[in-house]
C-alpha cells in the first residue's frame, strides 16, 4: 500500500548529490501516462484525509522500498535502460533495479496495473490478484514467482530525483519513473489510504492548481509542467528531449532559487531555527500574487535571511511584491527575522496587542480584521482569527478563496501537538479556539512546523479528541493520594519519551489548571488531587 508520503522539492543542497544516510527514505513513484500530444494524459490520486502526510492532496502513485523490492529486484533480466541517466544522478545499477521494482509492485497494489513485463493477463484475473495481495493472503513477489512473470529491468523510463525539503520530519529521497499503461489495463483506487483517482491531461491539472483546487508538492508541479509542454508540442512519443528535461526537473527547481508553491500564490520557505523538538525549522509563507504577506519570517542568521530574500525577489520578477509581514504570535522562531525583513523592505508589520512587546507592530490587528492585499484575478485578502491557547495573542489567517489556514503554532503538520504553556498558555482557550474553527470554511492547513495538510475539519478533530483524551490520562492519574507534578508526568505522560517530559510537565500543568477552573481537581502547595 502507499506507505510514503510524496516528496515535495529538490535537495536544498545539490540535486546530483545522493542525500546523507539514515536522514531520508529511499522510495519510489510513477508516472503513469496514456495517449500522444493533446490527448496525453496523466493518472493521478488524492491522498485521503485520514492519512498523516498531506492529507487531501494530489500525488503519483509510489511509496517506500521495501524488502520484498531487493529480492525481486535479484530476478530482474539485466538493465537495458536508463541507468546511465540515473548514475548521473547517484544511484547505482543495483539500486536502480531495486527501485523499479518498488515502483512495479506499488502501481500494482494501488491501482491494479501490471508494469515491466510482456505477461499477458486477463484484466478480472489481476484484479482477483490484487485482492489476495491487499487482505494479506499472499504477496506480490509470490504471485510474480507463481505466474512466472518476468520482469525487465529499465523497462520504465527513469525521470529524475527528488527529496523532501527540511519542513517536513519524515523526509524521502524518491526515484520517479514514467511509464505507459499497457494495453488493455486499467488503473482504478480502492479507497482507503488513497481516496480517488483520475486520468487528467497536464495542462487540466494545472488549471486547478492555480484555480486553488488542488494542492500538490513540487515534484507533481514540475512533472505536470514540463508533460504539458511536451502535449503541446506534439509528437508520437517521450523522446531524448523530454525525458531529458524531465529528469533535469529537480536541478531547474531550484534555479533561481527554490519555490515551494503547493497551492498557487502560497509559498512555502523552511527556514533554519530553534523550535521544540522534533521540529527543525520553521515554516515562512509568502501568500498573494500582487501584494504578498510574509508570514512569520523565523530566522535573523544572515545564512537563512539571503536564501529568503532571494525568493523574494524572484517572485518580484513576477511581478509579485511584499506588502506587509504578519506575526502569528511572539515566539523567537516566528519573529527572530521582522526587523530585517521590516528594514530591507519597509514594509509595516502587523500582529495581536498581546504580541507587540516583542513584535513591535506598526498595527495591531483584531479578531475578524481583514489584511487587504493588492491583487489580479482573485481576491487575497488574509482574515485575522484570534486563536489563544498556545499563547494569549496567537493569530491565524484565513484564506477564504482557496480554504488555507496559516496556523502558525496552533496546529503543527503530522500528528504532532502543541506545547500550552502557561501563564501565556491557557488549555481552556486552546480547545476553544480549535472548536472555533471547525465552523470556518477550511480545506488546507499551513502550520508553522511540519507539512502542510487538507482534511482541515478531520485534523482540527482529531486534536480536541487527543486533548480530550490526555485529560482523561490526568484526571486518572490525580485519583488515590495528591502528587506532584513530576510523578502525574510519569503517570500521564507515559506514552511520551522520557527527554520530553520536562516540555510535557507544561502541558500537563495546563491540564490542571483547567481542571482546577472546572472544579475537578485541587492542590495543596505543589502537589495535585481530584478536588
Amino acid at each position: 500500500m502507499f506507505k510514503s508520503p510524496q516528496p515535495s522539492d529538490t535537495n536544498p543542497a545539490r540535486p546530483d548529490t545522493p542525500p546523507a544516510p539514515g536522514i531520508f527514505r529511499a522510495s519510489a513513484v510513477v508516472v503513469l501516462v496514456r495517449g500522444r500530444g493533446d490527448a496525453l494524459e496523466v493518472y493521478w490520486v488524492r491522498r485521503s484525509d485520514a492519512v498523516p502526510a498531506m492529507p487531501g492532496f494530489h500525488a503519483f502513485i509510489g511509496g517506500g522500498v521495501s524488502a520484498e523490492d531487493t529480492a525481486l529486484a535479484a530476478a530482474m533480466s539485466p538493465p537495458q535502460g536508463d541507468d546511465a541517466a540515473a548514475g548521473a544522478d547517484g544511484f547505482d545499477a543495483a539500486q536502480l533495479r531495486v527501485l523499479e521494482a518498488c515502483v512495479i509492485r506499488e502501481a500494482f497494489e494501488e491501482t491494479g496495473v501490471l508494469l515491466g513485463t510482456g505477461a499477458r493477463t486477463d484484466p478480472a484475473a489481476l484484479a482477483a490478484m490484487r485482492d489476495r495481495v491487499l487482505e494479506g493472503t499472499t504477496s506480490f513477489g509470490a504471485l510474480a514467482r507463481e505466474h512466472g512473470w518476468g520482469f525487465e529491468g529499465g523497462a520504465l523510463r527513469y525521470i529524475g530525483r527528488w527529496t523532501t525539503p527540511p519542513f517536513s520530519t519524515a523526509r524521502f529521497d524518491s526515484a520517479f519513473f514514467l511509464a505507459e499503461v499497457p494495453a488493455q489495463q486499467e488503473p482504478t483506487i480502492i479507497p482507503g489510504e488513497l481516496a480517488s483517482g483520475e486520468w487528467i491531461a497536464p495542462e487540466v491539472a494545472l488549471a486547478r492548481w492555480k484555480a486553488g483546487e488542488a494542492a500538490f508538492a513540487a515534484p507533481i508541479l514540475h512533472v505536470l509542467l514540463d508533460l504539458a509542454g511536451a502535449a503541446s508540442e506534439g509528437g508520437d512519443g517521450f523522446d531524448a528531449a523530454v525525458l531529458e528535461r524531465l529528469r533535469s526537473a529537480p536541478r531547474r527547481a531550484g534555479q533561481p532559487v527554490r519555490r515551494i508553491e503547493l497551492k498557487w500564490g502560497i509559498v512555502l520557505h523552511p527556514t533554519k531555527t530553534r523550535p521544540l523538538p522534533p521540529a527543525t525549522h520553521t515554516n515562512t509563507y509568502l501568500v498573494g500574487d500582487r501584494g504578498m504577506a510574509l508570514i512569520d519570517p523565523g530566522s535573523a542568521e544572515p545564512a537563512e535571511l539571503e536564501p529568503l530574500y532571494d525568493l523574494i525577489d524572484s517572485l518580484a520578477a513576477d511581478g509579485r511584491r511584499v506588502a506587509c509581514i504578519l506575526a502569528t504570535h511572539q515566539h523567537p522562531d516566528h519573529i527572530a527575522g521582522i526587523e530585517a525583513v521590516r528594514a530591507r523592505y519597509s514594509v509595516p508589520v502587523l500582529s495581536h496587542v498581546e504580541s507587540a512587546r516583542a513584535v513591535r507592530p506598526d498595527r495591531t490587528l483584531e479578531d475578524g480584521e481583514i489584511v487587504a492585499l493588492e491583487s489580479d484575478a482573485r481576491d487575497w485578502s488574509l482574515r485575522a482569527i484570534h486563536t489563544p491557547g498556545h499563547t494569549r495573542g496567537h493569530l491565524s489567517f484565513l484564506h477564504p478563496g482557496t480554504g488555507s489556514l496559516f496556523t502558525g503554532d496552533h496546529i503543527p503538520g503530522g500528528n504532532g501537538s502543541v506545547i500550552i504553556d502557561p501563564p501565556d498558555g491557557d488549555m481552556s482557550e486552546y480547545l476553544e479556539s480549535l472548536e472555533r474553527l471547525l465552523a470556518e470554511p477550511i480545506e488546507t492547513l499551513f502550520p508553522g512546523h511540519g507539512s502542510p495538510q487538507g482534511g482541515a475539519h478531520r485534523r482540527i478533530r482529531a486534536m480536541i479528541a487527543h486533548r480530550l483524551e490526555r485529560e482523561a490520562k490526568v484526571l486518572a492519574a490525580l485519583e488515590g493520594t495528591s502528587r506532584s507534578l513530576p510523578e502525574l508526568v510519569a503517570r500521564a505522560y507515559a506514552d511520551t519519551p522520557r527527554e520530553l517530559w520536562g516540555y510535557a510537565e507544561r502541558s500537563l500543568l495546563a491540564h490542571l489548571l483547567k481542571l482546577e477552573r472546572e472544579h475537578r481537581a485541587t492542590r495543596d502547595g505543589d502537589r495535585w488531587c481530584h478536588a
